[in-house]
């Protein structure tokens, strides 16, 4: 982590700042949520149904998340995707969200996720505040992501080994 993230973290502050001159991401959204794997592939499948820009990955990353895993998940819109910035003349009306992902080999890595607010909202919230905020500034400071995973892991990615089919010519996705 940064020493500005160092520092957050042990003031206990929400890692997710608001941006000069933006209003302010709602309440409801200052919360990190534990995911299983189904309800992360979920987001993905509706951001890339609604063409959000952010997530898809589809099979590819279905095949590749540990069945089995904790994953997280962690509104963190970058300035230009902060909630309302025009866009084509239209306001944008969902998070971006960086997911923390297990892995199939155990590794964490993160990936970002477009999630219409109410999607959102409607998950469960487990975790203490304080667990949550460890875990958003942890969400934060992992630079590994699924693309560099993917790049790495090509050269063993096989039907036998992970069970993904890839389609010719498709290798791992660039924004899963």
């Amino acid at each position: 982590m940064t020493p500005r993230q160092w520092a957050g973290f042990l003031l206990g502050r929400w890692p997710v700042r608001t941006p000069a001159g933006r209003r302010p991401l709602p309440a409801e959204a200052n919360v990190l949520k534990t995911l299983d794997t189904d309800t992360v592939c979920a987001l993905h499948d509706e951001a890339r149904r609604l063409r959000l820009g952010l997530g898809g990955g589809g099979e590819w990353l279905r095949a590749h998340l540990d069945r089995d895993g904790v994953h997280h998940l962690l509104p963190d819109p970058a300035t230009y995707y902060w909630p309302g910035t025009p866009v084509s003349g239209t306001p944008i009306g969902w998070w971006q969200c960086t997911a923390l992902l297990r892995m199939r080999d155990g590794e964490q890595v993160r990936s970002m996720v477009a999630v219409l607010p109410e999607s959102f909202t409607a998950l469960p919230s487990t975790l203490r505040r304080r667990r949550q905020l460890r875990l958003a500034h942890r969400v934060r400071s992992t630079e590994r992501d699924t693309y560099l995973w993917g790049r790495e892991h090509a050269s063993v990615c096989a039907p036998e080994a992970c069970g993904y089919v890839p389609e010719t010519g498709n290798g791992a996705p660039t924004a899963p």
